[in-house]
């Protein structure tokens, strides 16, 4: 923690009372002392919340788009500007590099990526680049990123940036003098993220957060919550290099139609002729039980799945989680019990799979 960045935001947040940990190698709050009493703010109002450590990559060049159609799991060239797509990067077996959310512009496009990825993304990009036209710039460090969120979102951006959000659409993104509105869905609310270069960060502090302040800041923590609730899945957490994007479910990550990519190939036969052996599905905890990350899944004495991410919900008052279970127990209803490797560690603890995550009301 101690090789950790600051953000130029860092003593505006220690001001507010920000408990502060290390998220991508940056110092980013935690929480403001309240985490639950955080997430239900945005979930009634409106929160803002530092996402400054995740990762960003501008690439430009003359051939910047034809590099990115060869390389991501979705149509950039399709796109105009002003809009984006969500994509992964793929091993040629069909795993995950990484996802990203894209975002083009009239002569760029801006990828954001997990805290703590851009390095590895921004070095794979570079390699593969060959004989192409196209330039790879990693600007994490010079650029800060608020993500808005909750039913009062739109407005407060409105009102504050004076961007009409109406029109917007998932992935549409629109400048406003030092600032980029991004519509994004983070926390199954409605949500934008704000991107702004560090020299005007004082300057979008003021001109977001206060006359009058917002309702709350809420800190990393209040975000794991409501992104679980919303059931996103994260890479890093839910994802890794042995996933296969099908097993995750992130179906609007890919591209059927646009031609080759890397790992396309497996990823078509799985579509068109094959079947995953995984699937990602949302787990309740019965009783006052709960399920950890690392936590294997048992129904009897045979091992059915894993837990990747989990959550106390304070909005739902109960805990929930994020996993994976096997191909023929995914439609499973009875109860699934919680435990280490071996069958003689399960606990008394059981979960329940539901159908769908346990919030989402972006529009």
């Amino acid at each position: 923690m101690e090789s950790a960045k600051k953000t130029p935001l860092y003593d505006r947040h220690a001001a507010r009372g920000a408990v502060f940990g290390e998220t991508g190698g940056f110092f980013l709050p935690k929480n403001y002392g309240d985490p639950e009493g955080e997430a239900k703010t945005a979930r009634e109002s409106v929160g803002v919340i530092d996402i400054s450590s995740r990762g960003k990559l501008m690439l430009s060049g003359a051939d910047h788009i034809k590099f990115l159609q060869g390389m991501l799991t979705n149509d950039v060239k399709e796109k105009v500007p002003g809009t984006g797509v969500y994509a992964a990067i793929l091993t040629p077996k069909g795993k995950m590099i990484s996802d990203m959310r894209v975002f083009k512009n009239e002569d760029s496009v801006y990828i954001d990526t997990e805290p703590g990825t851009n390095g590895n993304i921004a070095e794979l990009l570079r390699r593969f680049r060959l004989s192409y036209k196209a330039e790879v710039l990693d600007v994490t460090e010079d650029y800060c990123v608020f993500h808005v969120c909750g039913p009062g979102s739109g407005e407060l951006i409105e009102k504050r940036l004076g961007i009409d959000v109406k029109q917007m659409k998932e992935y549409d993104h629109q400048a406003c003098g030092e600032a980029t509105a991004i519509k994004l869905n983070r926390t199954g609310e409605t949500g934008f993220d704000v991107l702004f270069e560090n020299g005007g960060a004082q300057e979008i502090w003021g001109i977001l957060l206060e006359n009058p302040p917002v309702p709350e800041l809420c800190g990393q923590d209040a975000l794991e919550t409501l992104r679980i609730e919303a059931g996103i899945p994260v890479y890093g957490r839910d994802m890794d290099i042995s996933t296969i994007p099908i097993e995750a479910g992130i179906w609007d990550a890919l591209d059927f139609e646009k031609g080759c990519y890397v790992g396309q190939e497996v990823i078509a036969r799985i579509k068109w002729r094959g079947r995953v052996n995984w699937h990602l599905m949302y787990f309740e905890a019965e009783q006052n039980g709960s399920a950890l990350p690392g936590d294997t899944l048992w129904v009897k004495e045979k091992k059915v799945g894993r837990i990747t991410s989990s959550t106390y919900s304070p909005n739902m008052g109960k805990n929930i989680s994020i996993g994976y279970i096997r191909r023929e127990f995914r439609d499973f209803r009875g109860e699934i019990y919680v435990g280490g490797e071996h069958h003689i560690d399960k606990t008394p603890n059981t979960v329940k799979i539901t159908e769908k995550p346990f919030y989402s009301r972006f529009e």
